[in-house]
C-alpha cells in the first residue's frame, strides 16, 4: 500500500484540481491493486493498438511517446523548480459489454494556454511526475498511466475519473525555471529596480525613501504595513489591511506567517523607520524544501520565492 500527500496547489487563484495528488493511504490490499494493474494493462495494451501507438515501457507501468524532441541541449525539468506546462487529459475505459476501448476526453482547460506548478516530489500523480522528469523544455509527449499512478482506488477527487481507470495525459513541457530565475523574470516582467541585495538572495527595491529616518533597534516595537505572498500569486498569505498598521517588536517571534521569516527579518535590518520597499527572496530565506502547510494543505509550496512589500510606519 501507498500514501500520496493530498496537495492543492493554487496558482494565481486557480485550483489546479484535475492533476494534483489527493489520495489518502489506499485501502485495498496489495493484491487487489495487482490484479488492477493488471486489468490496466490489458485495457492499455488494446489501446496503444488501436490507436497505433508505439509507446516506451518504464519499470513503474508508465507509458510513453515522444511526440515532439526539444533540443537535446535544453533544460529538463527538474523537481524544486516552477515548471510551465499545457495539456489535455483523457480517461481510458472498455466500452460495456464489449472488448473495444475508447478514450474520452475530460480536461481541457490548459490545452492553449499554460499552468504554472511548483514542482516537487509528489505534487503532481505519480506518473504525471515520472513522465515529466522525462522531458526537456520544448518537448510534448503522450503519457499512458495505470491507475496506481493515477487517481488509484479512490479515482479524482472532482468524480470526472472513475476508480481503478487508467487515463491519458498529453502534456508539453514550456519551462522550467530555477527560484533564480523566477525571481529576475518577476523583476524584469514587473520593471523593478533593485536598489541593494545580498549574498543570501534577498533582493529589496525601495519604494520609499526616508535617509533621515531611526535606525531600526534591537527590541523596539515597529508599527508595520505589509501584503505578502508567492511571485506568481496575487492573493495575499498575510497582510494589514487600509490604513490599519500591526505591531512587530525586533528580536520576537511574530504572528505573522510572512514576517516569521528569515528575508523579512534580513530585509528589515536595510530600512529606517518611514521606508516602504519591497522584498524578494529565495525559499531559503522562506519556507525552504518543507513549505508551510495549514489544515493539510499547502498554503506555501515547498522551494517557493516569496515577496513582501512592508512600510515602517514608526517605531517606539
Amino acid at each position: 500500500m501507498r500514501t500520496i500527500h493530498c496537495l492543492y496547489m493554487f496558482l494565481g487563484g486557480l485550483l489546479l484540481g484535475s492533476l494534483v495528488a489527493c489520495n489518502s493511504q489506499a485501502p485495498d490490499a496489495a493484491t487487489a491493486e495487482s490484479d488492477t494493474f493488471a486489468a490496466n494493462n490489458v485495457v492499455l495494451d488494446a489501446y496503444t493498438s488501436s490507436k497505433g501507438l508505439t509507446t516506451v515501457g518504464q519499470p513503474s507501468g508508465l507509458r510513453y511517446v515522444i511526440n515532439q524532441s526539444a533540443n537535446p541541449a535544453a533544460k529538463q525539468a527538474v523537481l524544486g523548480d516552477e515548471i510551465e506546462i499545457s495539456y489535455v487529459q483523457y480517461v481510458i475505459k472498455t466500452n460495456p459489454g464489449t472488448l473495444a476501448v475508447r478514450d474520452s476526453l475530460i480536461d481541457t482547460t490548459f490545452a492553449t494556454r499554460s499552468a504554472f506548478v511548483p514542482f516537487f516530489d509528489r505534487a503532481l500523480i505519480p506518473g504525471l511526475q515520472e513522465g515529466l522528469l522525462l522531458l526537456r523544455e520544448g518537448s510534448r509527449a503522450t503519457l499512458l498511466l495505470p491507475a496506481r499512478l493515477a487517481f488509484g482506488a479512490q479515482g479524482s477527487v472532482n468524480g470526472t475519473i472513475p476508480p481503478n481507470t487508467p487515463i491519458r495525459i498529453d502534456a508539453t513541457l514550456k519551462r522550467s525555471r530555477s527560484e533564480t530565475q523566477q525571481i529576475n523574470e518577476y523583476i524584469a516582467r514587473n520593471k523593478l529596480t533593485v536598489t541593494d541585495s545580498t549574498t543570501s538572495g534577498l533582493r529589496l527595491i525601495k519604494l520609499k525613501s526616508n535617509p533621515t529616518g531611526d535606525s531600526i533597534r534591537n527590541s523596539a516595537t515597529l508599527d508595520l504595513r505589509f501584503n505578502g505572498g508567492m511571485l506568481r500569486s496575487a492573493t495575499a498569505i498575510d497582510s494589514t489591511a487600509g490604513n490599519v498598521t500591526r505591531p512587530y517588536t525586533v528580536g520576537q517571534p511574530a504572528t505573522s506567517r510572512i514576517l516569521t521569516t528569515a528575508g523579512f527579518r534580513l530585509g528589515l535590518t536595510r530600512l529606517r523607520v518611514g521606508e516602504r520597499a519591497t522584498l524578494i527572496f529565495p525559499s531559503s530565506l522562506g519556507y525552504t524544501s518543507q513549505g508551510l502547510i495549514q489544515n493539510g494543505t499547502f498554503l506555501i509550496p515547498p522551494n517557493a520565492p516569496l515577496r513582501i512589500e512592508v512600510e515602517v510606519v514608526s517605531a517606539r
